[in-house]
């Protein structure tokens, strides 16, 4: 390599060292400026020219060759290597203590003080300009003086007309100048022994990289140089970058170890029988392509259509399981639970492999196009999810947001004091329920000990990873849809309990044939055993009972319980006063009560293109009708459950769904067998609706029958007693009866029900008539009357108990 080059541009020079630092691996650093190195805007000035005709005296610099043409110097740069002499000053490392004792970070606990070795290898660029039109023709001392003069006196009678050059001429040094470390391919790669130390502490458990640095530092020092002083070398002592980088390669390998292909490979056939119940694709690594695996039944499929167009969740599952392997699932918010739909496994956690994981999916059900993904924190998720779907937006979940906050504050190297208070403070700025809310909330963060003490370690890691994210996480910025999945009926506390996946963290040590067979065996039908039974037994307990409003029948048991105790809740609350503020559902609930005690709350009904709200705390944290809502429902004569936003009252999070499609027959009816045997509900008092409300739920000829009727409530039986054959009729009796029950909430032709109900009406007297004929004191005692003031509509509502039957349904024969 030629160590001297002249060049015409500093673009070139710049690309020219860059070059020789990849070739050699060594670092130039610029520590010394002569004059204005990138004065782009010089000119030539007749009294600060010196003019030289060639340069060869210089210790270091390049030199310059006669050829007839005059020059100046305009400037001078040396680069030294990197391994060179310390620059860094006392006064300036007293300026960098004082910083990181300002900004509360502690000072780095470095492997080795300095790197620096003297070395005296140094890079020297020489900036001149030439005047082409001076030239001489023959060299000799007079002409040089006259052509000097001539020069001169151009710049000072017409500057523009001498024309001038400005050349950098470059001096590289040799591999020899370098001195006390090495240079050249793999310079500073880490020493085998090093190496081979650091992936033996891997594989006996230690992977966090200040424990790997602190038995490293211990090897170097005490085994590898027990008699000597260690080099200040990165081969013997790499930064924290290069051990982390050790420590990934080897659980990778590890990672690779537990794909056992035979077995893998074995379980696909199983699914392969299974199919078209089962979606499944596997592909192993080959060539350039890595491992995929995407898994989804048929079960899966149908849940992710009914719940998944709107909000999906993609669940790291591997994070919280330790699992070596990037295991995801993908989840949608149920009635009930959080349930998977779906699982896929990929080789290494990339932005283009979960892109292409997703995409699967998206071939499986290519309507599914969801318009909000709930993710982590994580640039590499949020990457993939936004590229695979059109429009769509990831934001943040709740519980896992929560989750990073409170691992970040309780680190103890950071040093945060009040974490609690901290905490609530950032907890209020994302529970805002409006932007006044949030940016109150935000000021007042600002505002505390914690900001004011200028902790630039907290300002700037909440300010750039969070409120320049906002959008992602705060109830105020989101989109309601994405605020009412992630909360309504206790959807924090679904998240907290699915996001722990505590089955899976037992498996945690298996191959992926052994975790993929328990989740695939025994997980996933677990969750949807879950699934089925809570919507069973909701339907079962609240399903077209009187003792339950009629909007509420065929609804979750957490929105029947809650809005039940609300509506008995709003007696104790005297002097309400509830106003109508707009015609299209805006009402004002004031309590008038004095003192402390009074408060006063909007309430909004929704539209088409808005969603119900209410100002209080309940609203927040449920997202179902508070007491404030049943104010107006009992007082406003129109504004009913049906006068509420018509996508909030019909959402499918807010209806039951007891049948799915894998659901065998046969379990079904052992269930409601099962019930037979069961005493009847808590006998409470019919509900008893405002007048207003009575005729569209009571007819003249109800009343009538139902004065007729005994006490016991529908689809409850009584114990039977007699014969077996008797019992087996009664069973299937009320099976039957139970279909019925259930199937009458989906119907909606108003002449079907008229025409059911006459048959219905024929069946309830004859069998009314056989009990009495047979057995008159087998009749119940009637409920009781409900208690009444005329005007006021005082009503006292008992509550159902709630009856816990299918969830302890054929637990023996759930795979374990």
């Amino acid at each position: 390599m030629n160590n001297e080059t002249v060049f015409e541009t500093i673009e070139e020079v710049n690309k020219h060292i860059s070059h020789v630092e990849e070739s050699t691996c060594v670092k130039y650093i610029s520590y010394r400026v002569q004059k204005r190195f990138n004065d782009q805007g010089w000119k030539p000035q007749d009294h600060k020219i010196r003019l030289y005709w060639e340069w060869k005296y210089g210790k270091g610099t390049p030199c310059i060759p006669f050829d007839g043409v005059p020059f100046m110097f305009i400037g001078h740069k040396l680069m030294g290597c990197h391994r060179g002499r310390g620059k860094c000053g006392i006064k300036k490392r007293q300026s960098l203590e004082a910083q990181r004792a300002k900004d509360g970070k502690s000072k780095r606990n470095l492997l080795l003080k300095t790197k620096k070795v003297a070395c005296p290898a140094v890079v020297t660029i020489s900036r001149i300009v030439k005047f082409p039109g001076f030239k001489l023709e023959k060299d000799t001392s007079r002409l040089r003086r006259i052509m000097s003069i001539s020069i001169k006196q151009a710049l000072q009678t017409d500057p523009t007309s001498v024309q001038w050059k400005m050349l950098y001429f470059l001096k590289i040094p040799s591999d020899t100048d370098h001195k006390g470390h090495p240079i050249g391919e793999g310079a500073d790669e880490m020493d085998d022994r090093v190496k081979g130390y650091i992936q033996t502490l891997v594989q006996q458990g230690v992977r966090k990289v200040k424990d790997v640095k602190s038995h490293m530092l211990q090897y170097v020092r005490n085994e590898l140089f027990r008699d000597s002083t260690p080099p200040p070398l990165r081969r013997f002592f790499p930064t924290e970058k290069s051990i982390q980088a050790t420590v990934a390669k080897v659980i990778a390998e590890e990672h690779y170890s537990k794909i056992d292909l035979v077995n893998l490979l074995t379980l696909a056939e199983n699914w392969k029988a299974d199919a078209p119940r089962t979606n499944f694709l596997l592909r192993v690594q080959w060539e350039s392509k890595n491992l995929l695996l995407c898994y989804q039944t048929d079960w899966q499929r149908q849940l992710l259509q009914q719940y998944g167009n709107e909000v999906c969740f993609l669940d790291a599952a591997y994070k919280r399981t330790r699992f070596p392997l990037p295991l995801f699932f993908l989840c949608v918010r149920s009635n009930v639970s959080l349930v998977p739909v779906g699982l896929f496994v990929v080789q290494s956690k990339s932005a283009e492999a979960l892109s292409e994981a997703l995409g699967v999916f998206r071939q499986w059900y290519p309507d599914w196009s969801p318009a909000y993904i709930l993710t982590e924190n994580c640039p590499v998720e949020m990457q993939a999810v936004e590229s695979t779907f059109t429009g769509v937006q990831a934001v943040f979940s709740d519980h896992l947001r929560e989750r990073t906050w409170i691992k970040w504050l309780s680190n103890r190297s950071r040093a945060i004091t009040n974490q609690e208070g901290v905490f609530t403070m950032m907890k209020a700025i994302a529970e805002a329920l409006s932007r006044e809310q949030h940016q109150g909330a935000v000021e007042c963060l600002q505002q505390s000990p914690i900001w004011q003490e200028k902790r630039q370690l907290f300002k700037n890691w909440f300010t750039k990873k969070w409120l320049s994210e906002e959008k992602r996480w705060a109830n105020s910025e989101r989109a309601d849809i994405v605020n009412f999945v992630s909360a309504v009926n206790g959807g924090l506390e679904m998240q907290s309990t699915f996001f722990t996946h505590h089955d899976l963290k037992v498996h945690k040590k298996d191959t992926l044939s052994q975790m993929l067979q328990f989740v695939v065996d025994s997980y996933f039908p677990q969750i949807h055993q879950s699934y089925t039974d809570l919507n069973s037994q909701s339907c079962s307990d609240y399903s077209l009972n009187p003792v339950v409003p009629t909007f509420l029948w065929l609804r979750p048991w957490s929105l029947v319980t809650l809005v039940m105790e609300n509506m008995s809740a709003i007696d104790q609350d005297s002097d309400i006063l509830v106003e109508q503020v707009t015609d299209t559902g805006s009402f004002r609930v004031i309590s008038q009560a004095g003192g402390a005690s009074g408060w006063s709350y909007m309430v909004h009904f929704g539209s088409e293109s808005s969603w119900p709200s209410c100002e209080c705390e309940a609203w927040r944290i449920q997202r179902l009708p508070c007491k404030h809502f049943c104010h107006v429902f009992r007082w406003v004569p129109g504004w009913t459950w049906e006068s509420l936003c018509p996508k909030y009252r019909d959402h499918a999070l807010l209806r039951l769904h007891p049948h799915t499609a894998d659901t065998p027959k046969a379990e079904v009816n052992e269930s409601l067998n099962h019930l037979g045997h069961l005493s009847p509900a808590y006998p409470g008092p019919e509900w008893e609706e405002p007048e207003e409300s009575l005729a569209l739920t009571q007819s003249p000829q109800d009343s009538q029958l139902q004065q007729q009727s005994s006490g016991t409530q529908p689809g409850v039986p009584q114990t039977s007693q007699g014969p077996g054959d008797m019992e087996d009729l009664q069973r299937e009796c009320v099976a039957k009866l139970k279909s019925i029950m259930e199937n009458i909430g989906h119907i909606k032709d108003i002449d079907h029900l008229r025409e059911f109900k006459q048959k219905l009406d024929i069946l309830q007297t004859q069998s009314e008539t056989k009990v009495a004929q047979s057995d008159p004191s087998s009749q119940a005692a009637p409920l009781p009357k409900v208690k009444r003031k005329m005007g006021g509509v005082k009503i006292i509502v008992a509550m159902p108990k709630r009856i816990k039957v299918l969830s302890q349904i054929d637990v023996e024969n759930v795979p374990k």
